[in-house]
């Protein structure tokens, strides 16, 4: 979320706290950064900054500037005033239809909500699961600690029981698995460094 006041990114947080989504509140790039985001959500003014990204942008504001903004590239509108759900089902079908892929040598993966789209088939992921597996795709090919995934799972690690990253580690693992044998683990463990997909 770009350039929308911190109030209002809290409450689209708070809202969604069992959405599929990881919402960062971030000031609009300078350059195209380092880890690219699925989705930007910002208002109307700042689609010109964000055009160039190569990232879907759901842009919000007055319904004046709805002409504008879809001419200036914007994947979706959010009219004012606009409620954090209809935020999530209107970044969910953009995102469906943006197909963010993922190549492996066994095929691509791309999300359709929650759920992993293979080639062996749909993988039906729980809502834990499948922000594991979005942390572990953003960071593909470096180990998350355990620690910045419980983070992530359920806001504190100090309110995770021992073994319950690894537990939702293991049932993401084994979905994937039985859909496409080719791909393995899928996710592997880095001795003293956490989680990773390679």
């Amino acid at each position: 979320m770009i350039g929308l006041d911190s109030v209002v990114f809290e409450r689209v947080r708070a809202s969604l706290r069992g959405s599929p989504f990881h919402f960062l509140l971030k000031e609009p790039p300078e350059t195209r950064p380092a880890e690219q985001p699925d989705l930007y959500i910002a208002p109307a003014r700042a689609l010109v900054e964000l055009s160039a990204t190569g990232t879907p942008v759901i842009a919000c504001g007055p319904s004046g500037l709805l002409r504008s903004a879809f001419l200036g590239g914007c994947a979706d509108y959010l009219r004012e005033p606009w409620t954090p759900e209809e935020l999530e089902l209107r970044a969910l079908a953009v995102l469906s239809r943006a197909g963010r892929r993922f190549q492996f040598p066994w095929g691509t993966v791309s999300f359709e909500g929650k759920d992993l789209r293979t080639p062996g088939g749909i993988v039906a992921l729980t809502h834990h699961e499948s922000r594991l597996v979005r942390l572990l795709l953003r960071a593909r090919g470096e180990p998350v600690p355990r620690s910045a995934i419980a983070c992530d799972l359920w806001g504190s690690p100090a309110r995770v029981s021992g073994r319950a990253v690894d537990m939702h580690v293991a049932a993401a693992r084994r979905k994937v698995r039985r859909t496409v044998p080719e791909a393995g683990r899928f996710i592997i463990c880095v001795r003293g460094r956490g989680y990773m997909i390679p």
